[in-house]
């Protein structure tokens, strides 16, 4: 990790900026911010120090093989003030540079560059972004969402400000590309909190919807369109602050990268900076791949909600949260069923998986993740399945080419031990702080078996009983599975390889804190015997609290004798965030406020509940 004084000039600024940026300790019992003044200050003050050490970091050409990050660090040093000569030398080389050609990423970038830097940009420059702009709407808006809503934010943007031209690439006008963008925001953020999001909680792009819909809120003429995104990024926002540990983002996730998913402090994807930026209670690491994205989400400074900072920081208690997440979609999906969220958050752990369909690629299916000072504090299983069926349902290439291309995008694809993707020959379910995973490999698929992910940062493991229990930190957990495994000691983690085409695994963590010692803990779940016919692919289990489980891959789920009625799940449910799937009416409380998002009628509908 870089020094602070890589990033600020003096030794007062660089105690400022460490204690700012770490957001203080988290204060369990009410969260870091007793009140919304003290959220606003901290929260400012972090965006100020942050894009000020942005400003200071450099572009080496040559060096720095992203491109995005020259125009970004371009932004904020010509916004700041700081090395404002560079910082225009930076975006002038970037628009004259053909390659890369303007994707969604770059469109967005420079759209809202124009409306940030204003007179700060020669005309001569302004000219030359909007020409390129132009060239670059073209009839293709990408696979992905965030590459959509980029492209339609810029163009919403342009035809607002260039509403006389020029023609864009793909034969419409500004006024009518623009009429076209808002009508498909509006769709999409009224489809996303009724049905749920399809790219969901992703440590790798959320922060590019919050970034969207901050300049939509920020420049938008339109009252309405602004208003919603107002509303959607406080959505974002609040689901974000109910997974949020101390820094970590806990939970099931779509779209987390193959070099992402084993860390929990460092390397966590581009997005989850971000959740530092906005709630505290971690420090924010500046120096890591793309963080140059925090530079404009510092100069836009969006403040949601101060109780959502609340939310994020207060573990008082543990809770449970449950989501749904929209079907999927893609060339080879006649009708794709949603993803069931479910996630379990104490004050030093989280336990989180999903179930249904699978996302297009690099799902994250379920894991344990507990506070730790060390990285990789982590534990969950995989089926790391590779297969042009598989590939085909979201991907529009051939068969016999389909696997060449997605190994050429992505070449970790290949790797027989890769650690991101769900399978779907795996099924999950949980209760509380134990999840059962159960796999059901078919004879056709090359990857016969799954692989469990054991990092060095756990202090103790015994095997015993078919369980194999582990202290780390302030948890204890025991991970049972069906058959026994092979270990294969790796640089940071150890990997347990399972070889058996029907397995069963049970996880279930407690607060070290809740035991008598760690002996205590591993007598009580070896007198645990779980179960797991084969045969019907039912597994039984009864947690230590008492409660008795039992799932059956891609069947019934009960607990206690009573069957999870999946048709009623909510599109959020917890302590403080709650929505029914198709109303469009989404809550957000805590304590006695209490804010009511109608999406239907645009409203928000602030209230203080006095409760007896």
């Amino acid at each position: 990790m870089k020094s602070l004084a890589a990033f600020c000039p003096t030794v007062a600024s660089c105690l400022a900026l460490a204690a700012v940026l770490a957001g203080g300790v988290a204060v369990r019992g009410q969260g870091l911010y007793p009140d919304d003044a003290s959220y606003r200050a901290q929260f400012r003050e972090r965006c100020v120090l942050t894009r000020e050490a942005m400003a200071r970091q450099t572009w080496v050409p040559g060096v720095d093989r992203d491109s995005r990050r020259r125009i970004y660090l371009g932004v904020v040093k010509l916004a700041t003030g700081i090395d404002a000569a560079t910082g225009l030398r930076y975006l002038e080389d970037a628009v004259a540079d053909p390659q890369p050609a303007w994707g969604s990423f770059e469109t967005y970038a420079f759209m809202d560059a124009v409306l940030r830097l204003g007179p700060k940009l020669p005309a001569s420059l302004v000219a030359k972004i909007r020409a390129r702009l132009a060239t670059s709407f073209t009839t293709d808006f990408g696979f992905t969402d965030n590459h959509m809503l980029q492209f339609r934010t810029a163009r919403y943007l342009f035809g607002q400000t260039w509403p006389d031209g020029p023609a864009l690439a793909d034969g419409s006008t500004p006024g009518r590309s623009q009429q076209e963008a808002a009508a498909w925001i509006e769709r999409w953020i009224d489809a996303t909190v009724t049905r749920g999001m399809y790219e969901y909680d992703s440590p790798n792009y959320h922060h590019v919807y919050l970034l969207c819909l901050a300049s939509i809120h920020e420049y938008a003429r339109d009252e309405h369109l602004r208003k919603k995104a107002w509303m959607m990024l406080q959505v974002l926002l609040a689901e974000w602050a109910t997974e949020y540990l101390e820094g970590a983002w806990v939970g099931a996730h779509s779209r987390e990268k193959y070099d992402q998913v084993l860390h929990t402090r460092e390397h966590t994807g581009a997005a989850t900076q971000f959740g530092r930026l906005f709630f505290g209670g971690a420090p924010l690491r500046l120096d890591l791949a793309e963080t140059y994205y925090m530079a404009l989400g510092s100069l836009q400074a969006f403040e949601c909600l101060p109780m959502l900072g609340r939310m994020a920081t207060d573990r008082t208690k543990p809770y449970v949260l449950r989501e749904l997440k929209a079907p999927r979609r893609g060339p080879g999906i006649a009708y794709g069923e949603p993803t069931w969220k479910y996630t379990y958050v104490a004050p030093a752990f989280a336990v989180g998986s999903s179930w249904g369909d699978l996302t297009d690629v690099e799902h994250h299916r379920w894991d344990l993740t507990w506070v730790s000072p060390q990285d990789g504090a982590t534990c969950f299983f995989i089926n790391p399945s590779y297969s042009a069926r598989q590939l085909l349902r979201y991907f529009p290439s051939r068969e016999d080419l389909i696997l060449a291309d997605i190994v050429r995008q992505r070449p970790y694809y290949a790797d027989p031990n890769k650690w991101v993707e769900g399978s779907p020959h795996e099924d999950v379910f949980q209760q509380e702080n134990a999840v059962i995973a159960i796999y059901d490999i078919p004879p056709d698929e090359a990857r016969q078996h799954i692989n469990g992910f054991f990092p060095h940062v756990i202090v103790e493991r015994r095997e015993e009983a078919g369980w194999i229990f582990a202290r780390a930190d302030g948890i204890f957990f025991g991970v049972w599975t069906s058959v026994p495994g092979t270990w294969h000691p790796e640089k940071d983690h150890d990997r347990l390889t399972l070889v058996h085409p029907k397995t069963a695994v049970i996880l279930e963590a407690v607060a070290a804190r809740e035991e008598k010692d760690f002996d205590s803990f591993c007598a009580r779940l070896r007198q645990n015997r779980p179960q797991f016919d084969e045969k019907t692919l039912t597994a039984g289990y009864t947690s230590t609290r008492g409660q008795r489980i039992q799932f059956t891959h891609r069947g019934a789920r009960i607990v206690d004798g009573v069957a999870a009625n999946l048709d009623e799940w909510p599109l959020f449910e917890g302590p403080w965030m709650n929505a029914r799937r198709n109303t469009g009416v989404i809550t957000l409380q805590y304590g006695a406020e209490k804010v009511t998002l109608d999406f239907n009628t645009g409203t928000v509908k602030h209230e203080t509940v006095v409760t007896p």
